[in-house]
């Protein structure tokens, strides 16, 4: 669906509401092993996948015991990852990105979205100061649509 088509048909588009079906802080930013440009061995990466992977599916748990009727297998999401960085010094959002993967991969294990391929959810990213010590959050919004 998309907004062209309806504008060519003299119809006003529907217009999206997000939801927050899920919210977490992770405390941390993903592991530096996770990087792209991170000169580990291929082992040493995957140990830091499994593990971090493990800590996320840990506060998803934690964060749906008694929700998981409303957040199962979620199409049309918006997957909102906000860091929170401690210092001035410069980070590349490639990096950034390339190591929350593992972030999405819970949210799949977890069955929370249903698949993190393009047409299922939406990324977004951002940053913010967090002086005292970074730390990672991660929100989940259903996508609705009222005409």
């Amino acid at each position: 669906m998309t907004i062209r088509y309806f504008e060519d048909k003299g119809i006003n588009p529907p217009k999206p509401r997000e939801v927050l079906v899920l919210g977490f802080v992770y405390p941390g930013l993903p592991p530096r092993e996770l990087s792209p440009n991170a000169r580990v061995d291929h082992f040493e990466r995957s140990r830091a996948a499994a593990s971090f992977k493990n800590e996320v599916i840990a506060l998803i748990k934690e964060q749906i015991s008694g929700k998981r009727g409303e957040i199962y297998r979620l199409k049309d999401t918006i997957v909102s990852i906000n860091w929170g960085l401690p210092d001035k010094r410069k980070r590349d959002w490639d990096n950034l990105i390339a190591a929350s993967k593992y972030l999405v991969d819970a949210l799949v294990t977890d069955r929370v979205i249903s698949d993190d391929s393009v047409r299922d959810y939406t990324p977004r990213y951002a940053w913010f100061d967090s002086p005292k010590k970074p730390l990672t959050e991660i929100k989940v919004y259903r996508v609705e649509y009222d005409n």
